[in-house]
């Protein structure tokens, strides 16, 4: 008698589909996906002319050293008092001789060490966009009796036009 061959036994591959679905849905839902931080910047248009000349008296100088220590115009001072010097020297309401003689002439100047933290030279820019929205908040309640985001797109920019946002970012040094 002739002895009969068992099959072995199979495996259903059918439900490894759906199983590889399930870990791939597990791990898309548990894994944090780490947020970039970054800065909302509008850039200004192309300008290939010849460069201009600045007055030391519309530049107010900060430096961030490696250490995230804050030098502004030669001085110590500390990230949070950026908030009040800001809007001392742009807006200028004590008409000093070493300030700028109107808001739309004052530049800020940035520049960071090359070991700076990400984090403080994000939290230093911060501070003077947001210095800049609250002028410009000020300035569009006392001329308009409304909030900046309340008016029109031609008031709005009139704002924007009287307190421009002038930015320059120095290359790095390194102590």
């Amino acid at each position: 008698m002739k002895k009969k061959r068992k099959t072995p036994p199979e495996i259903s591959a059918g439900s490894m589909a759906d199983i590889a679905f399930l870990l791939l849905i597990f791990f898309l839902v548990a894994t944090q996906i780490s947020q970039d931080k970054g800065i909302r910047v509008v850039l200004p248009e192309y300008y290939d002319g010849p460069a201009g000349k600045v007055i030391d008296r519309d530049v107010l100088n900060i430096k961030i050293n490696k250490f995230d220590e804050v030098m502004v115009e030669g001085k110590p001072t500390t990230l949070p008092d950026l908030a009040t010097l800001i809007p001392k020297f742009v807006l200028n309401l004590e008409k000093r001789s070493d300030y700028p003689t109107s808001p739309s002439k004052a530049i800020i100047s940035l520049q960071n060490d090359v070991n700076t933290s990400y984090d403080a030279y994000v939290y230093a820019y911060s501070i003077i966009q947001s210095s800049y929205t609250n002028m410009r908040r000020d300035l569009s309640k006392s001329k308009y009796g409304k909030d900046l985001s309340e008016l029109d797109s031609d008031q709005a920019n009139e704002i924007r036009k009287a307190l421009p946002m002038k930015v320059s970012e120095a290359d790095p040094f390194e102590n």
